[in-house]
């Protein structure tokens, strides 16, 4: 008891020469508990262990090619940030450019992966604006950021050159599951879609739900990918009425908020047998 008395008063005397000697840095009541909390656990309140913790800074969004490039390209975005304290950082890329209508839209979410690879195609030609964002967890919220850098890309569009046939969109051809409507809840329904493109272009597909789960709003399920199969976990949503939807693109007509195509088709979910 004499022991603990005696580091407790040790830490006092340190508080209050941090007291007189850095005034802007004021020693608190809470200071001197949570001093006294932390003395038979070995610990060191922030107060005393140093500085504040310092937000991140980006310092560079470099392409691994110059620009302007044809539409079709594939440019690897690389950022690069610092932080004093050596925190983790996590990285979100943004762009504003034609696809995205002109407004800020993010094509990544939060991660530790530094590098975006931004596949253009026609809907990107002109002025692409990219946007690198840089969080620590320490300081915004967690839909905000610490610090951002933004670089200038331009997109030339040369579909059609040596041909005078415009470019055709896709369509849908069918959506099928691989087990029938009504299904007790618990069952993953996988769903197929096969489209069809008169220029052979490479076609994006995007599904979305809508029913119990989501409130009767369509809410996606994926993002735009080439990949035609989503598997549905129907363990995850309430029984009752849903509808599918599977939007197309091909990158030639559409921009990420729309599609060229697009089919719907209704699914029943049961609890026991039972429609809620």
């Amino acid at each position: 008891m004499m022991k603990r008395n005696h580091m407790w008063v040790l830490l006092e005397c340190a508080l209050l020469i941090m007291a007189f000697f850095c005034p802007a840095q004021a020693v608190t009541t809470q200071d001197l508990l949570q001093a006294q909390n932390s003395q038979g656990q070995g610990l060191i309140p922030s107060s005393i262990a140093g500085a504040a913790n310092q937000a991140p800074s980006a310092k560079s969004l470099t392409p691994d090619q110059e620009g302007p490039l044809t539409a079709g390209s594939t440019i690897i975005w690389t950022g690069y940030a610092y932080d004093p304290d050596g925190d983790k950082l996590l990285y979100q890329f943004w762009l504003n450019g034609p696809l995205t209508g002109n407004k800020w839209k993010p094509m990544t979410g939060w991660t530790e992966n530094n590098t975006w690879n931004w596949t253009t195609s026609p809907v990107d030609s002109g002025v692409n604006i990219i946007d690198l964002r840089v969080r620590d967890g320490r300081h915004a919220a967690p839909w905000a950021y610490d610090s951002h850098i933004s670089a200038e890309f331009d997109i030339n569009d040369i579909a059609g050159i040596g041909s005078t046939k415009p470019n055709s969109k896709p369509t849908i051809l069918s959506i099928r599951s691989n087990r029938q409507s009504p299904q007790d809840k618990g069952t993953k329904v996988t769903w197929t879609t096969k489209a069809s493109d008169p220029d052979g272009d490479t076609i994006l597909y995007r599904y979305f739900l809508k029913g119990a789960s989501t409130e009767d709003q369509w809410v996606p399920v994926a993002s735009w990918t080439t990949n035609n199969i989503w598997m549905w976990d129907t363990g995850q949503s309430k029984a009752g009425v849903y509808m599918i939807e599977v939007r197309i693109r091909d990158g030639y007509h559409a921009d990420v908020e729309s599609s060229d195509d697009y089919e719907r088709v209704p699914y029943v979910v049961m609890l026991k047998g039972i429609i809620e």
